[in-house]
């Protein structure tokens, strides 16, 4: 199957007002795009082309000489994540599957709201926030830089970019005020409610 080039599940201007169109074709054309294609010649230089980028991520995560392609197909498959995480018309308290999750580790949505803002708040830093599911619970952590759970064996639900350049233009340094927009207007309750599922 091989490296896929990434697509959008939206259009550009799709998550407006709640991301500006300007905001997410800077993100995905400068930074997405250019993680992709570098992880894309280095895996051909490294002869492991034939892989998909998931597979591509794990295997070069257990290969010390294989870091700086590690690190260009981890932020791929993380930005992946991300737009997965997001939709139109996105956001609200969790329901479903996840929202009885939520429930049981969290105590109420507000809790966990409040979790998932102190949680980012503990990143020194560039990185992303992660709501998984490992074991058989529910867990929110974040990973520096472009590390990722995937390679310790977590099922990311959903993906939060705290890199400025996610929020920069919309938000400037207002951190904060990215993590509101995103859980009140963007997230996607439903895909997580798949993930759970399968």
């Amino acid at each position: 199957m091989g490296l896929l080039l990434p697509q959008l599940p939206f259009a550009f201007d799709d998550l407006e007002p709640a991301m500006s169109e300007d905001a997410l074709s800077f993100h995905f054309a400068r930074h997405h795009l250019d993680h992709f294609e570098r992880t894309a010649a280095l895996a051909q230089r490294a002869g492991l082309g034939h892989l998909t980028l998931e597979e591509l991520v794990c295997s070069a995560s257990r290969a010390p000489r294989l870091r700086t392609l590690y690190r260009h197909a981890a932020e791929a498959w993380n930005h992946a994540c991300f737009w997965e995480s997001m939709r139109a018309g996105g956001g609200g308290a969790a329901y479903g599957a996840i929202g009885d999750c939520l429930r049981e580790r969290f105590g109420s949505y507000e809790r966990f709201a409040r979790r998932f803002h102190g949680v980012a708040a503990t990143l020194f830093g560039n990185g992303w926030l992660w709501l998984t599911w490992k074991g058989d619970r529910i867990r929110l952590l974040t990973t520096g830089a472009g590390d990722t759970p995937l390679v310790r064996g977590h099922v990311v639900l959903l993906a939060v970019d705290l890199w400025e350049h996610a929020y920069y233009l919309d938000h400037q340094n207002r951190r904060g005020a990215w993590l509101r927009t995103f859980l009140d207007e963007l997230v996607d309750w439903d895909r997580v409610n798949r993930v759970l599922e399968d």
